[in-house]
């Protein structure tokens, strides 16, 4: 259920983000659900924030709107207030589909931020087109979210083809070498939860491999609910691969490591995404147990290299990730930076543009966001921002993380890179 607007006002200092947020014009104008009082703007979040998908969509949409507070903190957006009304999906797809719809219907809001995962996202889209009002997505990857020709979809971070990217990447200019074989020669397993994320991002890995002359020696599917990994495991070290290309969601991630560890599964790099991404999967197995995994997907704002973003994403990186560490209790990873990189273009670049329209609608910001062209470091995510036809952001990339010393830091590519990949992964019996 939404929860009551709240209008945030209060100052902090300003610092390089007051230039860049006063710079940005005044929001006001129309939402498609009804008009919205004059010098504001009406922004819903819907996120997991309870269910199996609550650990890191709660991240998500805590820093989706620490990113918006900070607009309010310092005169909201060219000194229109930014209302936020918050929602929780509950995991469910057609519950956020109930809640977009409230939304629209009752707070008239503008843009819904959402949505986390790629299920609870195809559920809201329908729900913003018919609207007009424009899901601004900034987690969900799966392709296939909105139809082709849906004006009222924008999504800021990588689909699912960007993992296949990073992870062909890595192995062929750093894998294969250290493993001390032709890429084509590498024994490669594919496994991945049954839903739309962990499908589109198998499929897109095993099409990127075959280009690459790999044929994967296992592929896995497996439900998101299982409550037993053993005979999965049990599958993939039939096949004795080299490398495992796992993307799980929280749920299975730990059900995974244990039965790895229980079979003593030993592969020679695990690249995994989501859950291997979670301060939970760090909390439950701790700093030595979870030592070497590898993890593709938008970077650990954390722990990667600020240097050369924009000076203004890098104001907002700095100062959110320490206050997000602060108030949250750990660091800003992956799913922290899609919420606050995705929230920042928004109101970086896109509202400004829609706002000197003379209305904010979902049209308007569709026709703004068609102009937005900011360049690799120009956001905190370290990639840029250009949307395209199917309003996916072409210049989105993922990246390889790696867990070091409980510490998911960037290892590659190099640019945004702090620390060197770390190789061999240790064994269960050095863990």
């Amino acid at each position: 259920m939404p929860t009551p607007t709240r209008v945030l006002s209060t100052t902090r200092a300003a610092g390089a983000l007051t230039a860049l947020l006063l710079a940005t014009s005044a929001v006001a104008g129309c939402g498609a659900g009804g008009a919205a009082g004059a010098g504001e703007v009406r922004i819903g979040l819907v996120f997991p924030t309870t269910g199996a998908q609550a650990a890191l969509g709660t991240d998500q949409s805590n820093a989706a709107k620490m990113m918006l507070e900070w607009a309010n903190d310092h005169g909201g957006v060219g000194g229109a207030t930014i209302k936020i009304f918050e929602g929780d999906s509950q995991s469910n797809p057609g519950v956020g589909a109930t809640v977009a719809q409230r939304m629209i219907d009752q707070n008239r809001v503008q843009v819904v931020i959402g949505s986390y995962a790629s299920g609870i996202a195809q559920a809201i889209a329908p729900v913003a087109r018919r609207n007009k009002v424009v899901l601004w997505e900034v987690g969900a990857v799966a392709p296939d979210v909105a139809p082709a020709g849906d004006r009222y979809f924008l999504r800021t971070v990588g689909a699912a083809g960007t993992y296949a990217t990073a992870d062909l990447d890595f192995l062929e200019n750093y894998l294969a070498g250290k493993i001390g074989k032709p890429l084509d020669e590498l024994r490669v397993a594919v496994a991945h939860e049954d839903g739309p994320f962990g499908t589109s991002v198998a499929d897109a890995v095993v099409k990127a491999a075959a280009a690459k002359g790999i044929t994967p020696v296992a592929t896995e599917a497996y439900p998101e609910t299982s409550a037993d990994m053993t005979p999965t495991v049990l599958r993939l070290k039939a096949a004795h691969p080299d490398v495992l290309l796992i993307t799980p969601l929280v749920a299975s991630t730990p059900l995974f490591w244990q039965a790895a560890r229980t079979q003593n599964f030993e592969v020679e790099a695990i690249i995994g995404s989501a859950g291997f991404s979670s301060a939970t999967f760090l909390q439950k197995f701790g700093a030595r147990g979870v030592e070497g995994v590898y993890d593709v997907e938008a970077p650990s704002v954390a722990n990667m290299n600020s240097e050369n973003l924009d000076p203004d994403a890098r104001a907002v990186l700095d100062h959110l990730r320490t206050e997000f560490k602060a108030t949250a209790g750990h660091e800003c990873l992956v799913h922290c930076g899609d919420g606050l990189g995705g929230a920042y273009v928004l109101v970086k670049d896109v509202l400004p543009r829609a706002v000197r329209s003379g209305a904010v609608t979902g049209d308007s910001i569709r026709a703004a966001a068609e102009k937005t062209d900011l360049p690799d470091g120009g956001t905190p995510q370290g990639f840029g921002a250009k949307f395209g036809e199917n309003g996916d952001n072409t210049l989105a990339k993922s990246y390889i993380m790696q867990w070091q010393s409980g510490v998911l830091k960037v290892v590659w590519p190099r640019e945004l890179a702090v620390a060197e990949p770390s190789y061999p992964m240790p064994t269960w019996s050095q863990r």
